[in-house]
């Protein structure tokens, strides 16, 4: 069972983990949540807090499992390349001809002390110069949290998704045994 939160709840049951993102720097970020699920926030930044153009969601989901064993996130991060291929081919046959997505890097890490997959892609042939996305995906216990940011520079992206990483809490009430 999962309680997502960006705000502050009751005290959550056992087995479940509560997971609040926490806007970092509210003078910064523009946070709204989606209408329909508060389970997904999106913070932009705010005109000239930036040194260009930058956005960051947040979204929470059931994990498919509390202990996600490290060769099958290894094996679930070696499809990406493949994805990203698919999402070319999409985008080919698409209104928007002459885009490509490039997966710079991808892999399984440790964050926040949980099992992570990270990715960083560019995509390129835009009117505005390339964009780059930065994305983890967290396994917490029995949340599993995405969090990606969207910049025209790959440092900034990266930065902004450590940003908000770093502002994520998360509370897990283990499974009585």
């Amino acid at each position: 069972m999962l309680l997502a939160a960006f705000a502050v709840s009751q005290a959550a049951a056992q087995g479940t983990t509560r997971v609040t993102i926490k806007n970092p720097d509210p003078a910064k970020w523009a946070g709204r949540n989606n209408f329909f699920s508060r389970s997904t926030g999106v913070y932009t930044c705010r005109a000239l807090a930036c040194p260009d153009a930058a956005q960051v969601t947040a979204s929470i989901a059931n994990s498919p499992t509390r202990s996600p064993d490290p060769q099958a996130l290894a094996k679930l991060a070696a499809r990406i390349p493949e994805s990203v291929a698919q999402a070319n081919a999409n985008i080919a046959s698409g209104m928007a001809p002459g885009r490509k997505i490039e997966k710079m890097s991808s892999g399984v890490t440790t964050l926040r002390g949980y099992p992570a997959i990270v990715q960083e892609t560019r995509m390129v042939g835009g009117e505005k110069g390339p964009i780059y996305l930065a994305k983890a995906s967290i396994f917490a216990k029995s949340a599993l949290i995405h969090i990606s940011s969207v910049s025209s520079s790959p440092e900034l992206a990266r930065r902004y998704r450590e940003l908000f990483i770093k502002a994520m809490e998360v509370e897990d009430t283990p499974v009585p045994r």
